[in-house]
């Protein structure tokens, strides 16, 4: 990537998260709202953790479609438990399974496969209490395993993962919600037909807002920007992309939601592509998610 282009994007992403600090600097009153936060803002994250001895079931499917030619369909459903030991600490466990259908993407072999793609852990660490804090803040540790390559399905061994500064806002009292995440993801990769290990990292920087419809359904939407770098401590940039889309959270009954997203890539670059970066990202990106609280 031209140096012009790094400093740019650097630049913007330096802005937002300038903007994101004063934002939650602000000194307004604890609000009262009852409403969990964790799942309204879609691919961003909520503070909220839950409460003590609290214990919680997620089915999540997530679906990343459209490389730069042929056909381009990666989706993978992550059923995953979590238990609160504290009022502050969460711990969770997750399985992926993964279905790759490529064709006649340029640089991709052509496969169809299901799989277990790999294991994840998590620990969600609540630092502020939104309901009596200013602002709500929680750390996201998220330790992974991996077997198949995320992109082409082809197999692999990988170990890696995603630390995520997650915070949010009560902005008008049970009515309108507000988050911003920053994260920092990392993971080291060895294909077996060529027996070599390969290093890599990511930055990226999210908003969202999330306004009620109903007593029941909350419409929002969410502002992403990832940047994709070679080596483990952000050594050369590899990549970037901005994502932007529509958000729902539905509570279905007591103790159940659904939620959801679906993010389109604005703009992005590559060193050899200005105008989208289908490399390291797709055209598109979709999430939905049931949770159980029990």
């Amino acid at each position: 990537m031209p140096a012009q282009s790094n400093c740019a994007a650097t630049s913007s992403l330096l802005a937002l998260l300038v903007l994101a600090v004063a934002w939650l600097a602000t000194s307004e009153p604890a609000r009262a709202s009852d409403v969990d936060s964790e799942h309204l803002f879609g691919f961003t994250e909520g503070a909220d953790i839950g409460k003590a001895g609290e214990r919680e079931a997620e089915s999540e499917t997530i679906a990343r479609l459209g490389k730069s030619g042929g056909s381009y369909a990666a989706v993978t459903m992550n059923d995953q438990v979590k238990w609160l030991p504290t009022d502050n600490l969460r711990l969770g466990a997750n399985a992926a399974l993964t279905y790759v259908g490529i064709s006649g993407v340029p640089g991709l072999p052509d496969t169809q496969l299901a799989t277990l793609r790999g294991v994840t852990l998590e620990a969600r660490l609540m630092l502020m209490d939104r309901h009596r804090s200013p602002f709500g803040l929680t750390l996201i540790a998220e330790p992974r395993w991996g077997r198949v390559d995320a992109t082409s399905g082809e197999p692999s061994t990988s170990y890696g993962g995603t630390l995520t500064l997650a915070g949010d806002k009560e902005l008008i009292d049970n009515r309108l919600f507000g988050s911003v995440n920053l994260l920092y993801d990392s993971q080291a990769t060895r294909m077996p037909l060529i027996d070599r290990w390969s290093n890599e990292s990511e930055i990226g920087a999210s908003a969202a807002l999330a306004a009620r419809a109903t007593s029941a359904l909350f419409l929002g939407g969410e502002l992403r920007y990832l940047q994709a770098y070679d080596g483990h401590g952000l050594n050369s940039s590899s990549g970037q992309a901005m994502f932007a889309g529509p958000t729902f959270y539905l509570r279905l009954a007591k103790g159940v939601a659904m939620s959801g997203a679906w993010n389109m890539q604005l703009t992005g670059r590559t060193p050899a592509n200005g105008s989208l970066d289908l490399t390291h990202f797709e055209r598109q990106q979709a999430k939905v998610r049931l949770n159980v609280n029990f």
